[in-house]
């Protein structure tokens, strides 16, 4: 058994972070007096928790504004990824081997699922009683639980709510009677899911209709329903005489862009497919979009030291402290897309950024070009794309400095 949400516990789920909140600045709180509240909520329930409601990749989601309510959620959430010995599926594993699948030159048949509006769909009281019978799982914490699942509920919160980090751990467990069954299915090939989206590859023997249904049967006694305008059927049959030139079919999956390619043979005389991997076209343009937000700042506040950082934050990578793991992980373009093995995206990027840098096309490269000289936008095309992604650039950024950075595409 696990030790419970007790004082001592909750202490170790404080991060130094915590106490720079506004909350805890504003009621002069140390960690003892942020330990001893979270663990007043532990004992009386969550009436005070403040939520914020913020957009994630523009769906409504919810942000914890009182930090002993963060840090009691927090330690909730530790406790039941150690009594479920759940793990967030890996997005850079999933990609790696979903290609290595895809290049075998074999008949294949591959299926794009996602789950409709997955977190509101998920039957809360349903997912507590499964919890609550988790024999290693501390019984108050159970109990915090519940005071959480109905304070939700009584907010008129439907499912679980997304952006708080206890929401991915319970989806996570919620599907895993999915994920069973599912790899249990003679006609898989290969599955993955991510969050709420499935790839599958089949050996193509199936009737695709009646294996859709299959799937869809396996949602139903949780209460999910697949999306069916996202749902994508690519047929990747083998052919014995081509020169692997035309393509089969493309889709996007976890921010990349497939295209499958025909088959054909190698130096060994061994048939195999090409499979180009680059950044999907809705990632492309939200770098483009920050590039322009980023010059149109500069162009009101005419600092170039800030301008250069971003380019900087968009063309390379960086080391960010993961409050919500306690631990520093690497982000940035090369980190973000490390399995792309077709540099046209980046290439693509290049020259849209010189397009507004030195350019005289677009209404904003002659905003710039009226506000600093050639020289000066000329100095700024040592910021590329590619060269950064073949290079693995690096750039040291402070949380603060960061957090300022980022503000523009935010508020842009």
């Amino acid at each position: 058994m696990l030790s419970g949400m007790n004082r001592e516990f909750l202490s170790t789920c404080i991060h130094g972070r915590d106490l720079l909140n506004d909350d805890c600045v504003a009621g002069h709180y140390d960690a003892d007096e942020l330990a001893r509240r979270a663990t007043t909520i532990v004992q009386y329930g969550f009436a005070a928790l403040k939520l914020e409601q913020i957009l994630i990749k523009r769906k409504a989601a919810q942000c914890v504004r009182t930090t002993p309510h963060a840090v009691v959620l927090r330690g909730l959430n530790k406790l039941i990824r150690q009594a479920t010995q759940i793990r967030p599926s890996d997005r850079d594993t999933i990609i790696r081997r979903l290609t290595t699948v895809l290049q075998e030159g074999v008949p294949h048949r591959l299926y794009k699922f996602d789950i409709k509006a997955f977190f509101e769909s998920v039957d809360t009281k349903r997912l507590f009683e499964q919890v609550a019978n988790i024999p290693t799982l501390p019984r108050n914490a159970t109990l915090v639980l519940l005071n959480y699942l109905n304070e939700l509920n009584s907010r008129g919160i439907i499912g679980l709510p997304r952006g708080v980090p206890l929401s991915a751990t319970l989806s996570e467990f919620a599907l895993q009677r999915f994920d069973r069954e599912l790899s249990l299915l003679p006609e898989i090939y290969f599955h993955a899911r991510y969050v709420d989206d499935i790839v599958i590859v089949t050996s193509a023997r199936e009737n695709p209709r009646e294996f859709a249904r299959k799937i869809r049967r396996l949602l139903t006694p949780l209460g999910l329903e697949l999306n069916h305008q996202k749902t994508k059927t690519i047929e990747i049959p083998v052919q014995l005489k081509s020169d692997g030139k035309a393509i089969l079919g493309r889709f996007d999956y976890l921010g990349y862009a497939f295209a499958v390619h025909e088959s054909t043979r190698n130096g060994d005389n061994r048939l195999f497919r090409d499979v180009k991997v680059t950044i999907a076209d809705t990632k492309i343009a939200r770098l483009k979009a920050r590039l322009c937000c980023s010059i149109a700042v500069f162009l009101r506040d005419g600092d170039v030291g800030k301008l250069e950082r971003r380019l900087q934050l968009l063309t390379g990578n960086y080391n960010v402290r993961d409050f919500v793991k306690n631990r520093s992980r690497n982000t940035g373009l090369y980190c973000n897309y490390r399995r792309v093995n077709s540099l046209a995206a980046l290439t693509e990027l290049d020259a849209f950024l010189r397009s507004i840098l030195v350019g005289n096309r677009s209404r904003l490269s002659k905003r710039l070009a009226a506000k600093i000289s050639l020289n000066v936008r000329k100095s700024f095309l040592k910021f590329s794309f590619e060269s950064s992604f073949r290079q693995r650039t690096f750039y040291n950024f402070t949380t603060t400095e960061l957090s300022d950075l980022r503000r523009c595409w935010r508020d842009g």
